[in-house]
């Protein structure tokens, strides 16, 4: 089974920075776990799981978390008005 491309990491994570890009494609790592590596990092972190990895899974899991985007909650609104007010003038 050959390795992953920028193609397929591009087609199950989207836009990611290309660094993070090739790094991930140097794993060597095939498509279940690239897809398996990703539902990992999207989940929450569980470190006894994350050991019990072989390597190339734990380097995949940690680049794609580093990678994706924070999955807290969405910042509070600001009213336009508001924008800006917290700047010292």
């Amino acid at each position: 089974m050959t390795g992953i491309t920028e193609a397929d990491v591009a087609a199950v994570i989207g836009r990611i920075d290309e660094i993070i890009m090739r790094e991930v494609v140097r794993t060597g790592a095939s498509r279940p776990e690239l897809r398996r590596a990703f539902a990992l990092a999207k989940g929450p972190a569980d470190f006894s799981t994350h050991t019990a990895l072989p390597a190339r899974m734990r380097r995949l899991v940690d680049l794609l978390a580093v990678a994706l985007p924070e999955q807290g909650p969405p910042p509070p609104h600001r009213p336009a008005a508001m924008r800006g007010i917290d700047r010292a003038a």
